[in-house]
């Protein structure tokens, strides 16, 4: 199972240390240093800021403070969106509420298929525990051997070997299946990996903004 989280969030491990010109010295900073102001910037931003730092810090040795805080402010209000605090951090910092609902959906996912399954061959596992011969050979005359009293004309070839595999599962104690197409014809089909991963973070989405709801409406009240 892949689970991927705040891909935007990467965080940057590099720290700059970037050398201004004074304001009255903006145009001779290049050559003349006695006169900078020296102040160290954290990377911990987006990446979009580390692209704007990219782009100007060859430039940044020719402006003011001043200038690059106007700067900095400009571009934040045309990308405040971006540098906002992730919020689910406000009520999963450690991301263990993310993960826990993660895996419980998914699992949830695999339980209820299996639950599916097992409920559409109830009545053919019945018939074969209640056999006059061994389960095993019974289902195996009914579903396999078109020689046998047992023999089903009726079942179509591919859904006869599926009856058979799963049956033989539940007789002896093994998983089923879960990709059983005729099982899971009425609740939707078989599901792809793709499809139980994209459910199961729609499920640790909601959970979140469930416990925001939640934390925003007790700090009103």
């Amino acid at each position: 199972m892949n689970v991927t989280w705040n891909t935007v969030n990467r965080r940057f491990s590099s720290m700059r240390d970037i050398h201004f010109a004074a304001a009255e010295d903006k145009n001779t900073a290049v050559n003349h240093t006695s006169g900078r102001d020296q102040v160290t910037i954290s990377q911990e931003g987006r990446d979009r800021l580390e692209v704007l730092a990219d782009r100007v810090e060859n430039q940044l040795s020719a402006m003011t403070k001043e200038d690059f805080m106007d700067m900095l402010k400009q571009w934040k209000s045309e990308n405040q969106p971006e540098l906002e605090a992730d919020p689910y951090r406000k009520v999963d910092p450690d991301g263990s509420i993310a993960r826990k609902t993660y895996f419980e959906s998914y699992l949830g996912q695999l339980k209820d298929m299996e639950d599916t399954i097992k409920s559409y061959y109830a009545d053919a596992y019945e018939e074969a525990v209640s056999a006059p011969i061994d389960s095993l050979t019974f289902i195996s005359g009914k579903y396999l051997c078109d020689w046998s009293d047992y023999y089903d004309l009726d079942i179509p070839a591919q859904e006869r070997q599926w009856t058979y595999y799963q049956l033989r599962a539940m007789l002896t104690g093994s998983n089923v299946a879960l990709n059983d197409p005729y099982a899971l014809a009425s609740s939707g089909g078989t599901k792809t990996v793709d499809e139980m991963d994209k459910i199961a973070k729609q499920a640790v989405k909601d959970k979140l903004d469930s416990l925001i709801k939640e934390r925003e409406t007790s700090i009103v009240n």
